[in-house]
């Protein structure tokens, strides 16, 4: 701390050194002007009394009547001389010439004519200013210097302590406390870098976290279909039977289709957890997008025997980001099918507020309502109706949690007309959604 204060108190005491003689320098030229006008106007009066009283005295007389009458009641320096001994400029000689006066030694000198013969000037010099000494100039400055550090220790010290503070919980963080924070006043200088470090802090936490779970989540989902290839393996090696073998081999092959599905759902699942904030949205025929996706499940719809259709489309226009909202909505559809009865619907809305609304409805059984939040939590099923058994590897629906977040919008679960779950995905339109004819 004692470094930083005298860096600062160094700095400080130059700068006002510099600065202070720039300043006077600079409003010496820049108000020479004004402060000569000024100058004039004040002593005006008494040239003019001076010339007029000494205009009324002999010329060869006028020294003495300055030095003996004059100068012991003036405390300003007199002097008549001739006019030659002034070495004026051809502008000073045209003030005279005007009946004037002119100014000379930074605004200390006037001179102007006297009446009369003999061709002569009167200077008056205003007193000399006392003289200061070098130590006095240091002494004035030392003093401005160290009330302004004082002032500056007043900020100084907050700032510093809030630093102190800052610095603290970032050691924390790198030693792995990932609940340090820094805790700032209101009125802190650095409130701005505190709440920014902060909100760093919970993403780290809930990165490090939500890799902690996904890891424990993968290994325990990883193990099952393992386990089975190494049963399946082993059973192949004993197995004489050609149709017994066959079977294996396509149950071998389930699994491996069971992996790579998982590590597909995984790759996007990271892809949506590290991508930036939010995705850029592209305008999309609306009715066309959604007959897209839903002819890519109808062979998954046909195989279950389920009807999948779109039962609306209420604007013609949708903006998303075609390839995320795409593997949403087919997410929602294969969960559909999985659990429907018989019946899955789409549908399109223009919502209030500019936003539009995704809605997939079955006709399964159903979720629960207190499930209805932690089913889009990663590698979540539910016990009963919903579970292991009708396929999946538990990251669909996170899945579609990530999309709606990163299109600014929110996803939830509810009581379907049809009599099972409807999923809704709604976000921000860009502009206000339009009506479909």
């Amino acid at each position: 701390m004692l470094r930083f204060i005298l860096r600062l108190f160094v700095v400080l005491a130059v700068g006002f050194v510099i600065s202070s003689q720039v300043v006077d320098r600079s409003a010496s030229y820049l108000f020479e002007p004004l402060s000569e006008g000024y100058t004039r106007q004040a002593v005006r009066g008494q040239m003019y009394s001076l010339v007029r009283e000494l205009g009324q005295v002999p010329a060869a007389d006028r020294e003495a009547y300055v030095r003996d009458r004059l100068a012991p009641h003036y405390g300003l320096g007199l002097r008549v001389a001739p006019a030659a001994s002034f070495e004026a400029s051809e502008a000073e000689r045209k003030l005279i010439a005007a009946g004037s006066f002119f100014i000379r030694d930074e605004m200390q000198t006037f001179v102007a004519a006297l009446p009369g013969p003999g061709d002569q000037w009167l200077e008056m010099k205003l007193p000399a200013e006392p003289p200061v000494g070098p130590w006095v100039l240091v002494a004035v400055y030392s003093a401005l210097t160290l009330l302004l550090g004082a002032f500056m220790l007043v900020w100084a010290l907050p700032t510093w302590r809030d630093l102190e503070a800052l610095k603290t919980a970032a050691q924390r963080m790198g030693q792995g406390d990932l609940q340090a924070r820094a805790r700032l006043s209101r009125h802190s200088t650095i409130r701005g870098l505190g709440d920014t470090f902060n909100q760093m802090s919970e993403r780290i936490s809930a990165l490090v976290s939500n890799q902690r779970e996904l890891t424990n989540a993968v290994s325990h989902e990883l193990r099952t279909p393992i386990a089975r290839l190494s049963f399946e393996l082993d059973m192949m090696d004993r197995e004489d039977d050609p149709e017994a073998r066959r079977r294996l081999v396509e149950e071998m092959k389930s699994d491996v289709a069971e992996l790579d599905s998982m590590a597909s759902e995984l790759l996007m699942y990271a892809r949506l957890e590290h991508k930036g904030d939010g995705v850029a949205l592209q305008p999309q025929d609306a009715r066309g997008w959604l007959e897209s996706v839903v002819q890519h499940a109808g062979f998954e719809a046909g195989v279950a025997g389920v009807r999948c259709e779109v039962a609306q489309c209420q604007v013609p226009e949708v903006h998303l980001h075609q390839r995320y909202m795409t593997r949403a909505l087919l997410n929602l559809l294969q969960n559909a099918i999985r659990h429907a009865g018989g019946r899955v619907q789409v549908s399109l809305l223009g919502g209030s507020a500019r936003e539009y609304v995704l809605m997939v409805d079955d006709d399964g059984p159903g979720i629960a309502p207190a499930d209805r939040e932690r089913i889009f939590e990663p590698f979540i099923r539910l016990d009963e109706s919903r579970d292991r058994e009708t396929g999946g590897v538990g990251l669909g629906l996170a899945i579609v949690s990530r999309v709606a977040r990163w299109h600014n919008g929110s996803v939830r679960a509810e009581d379907s007309p049809l009599g099972g779950a409807r999923f809704v995905i709604a976000w921000k339109a860009l502009s206000a959604p339009g009506r479909s004819t």
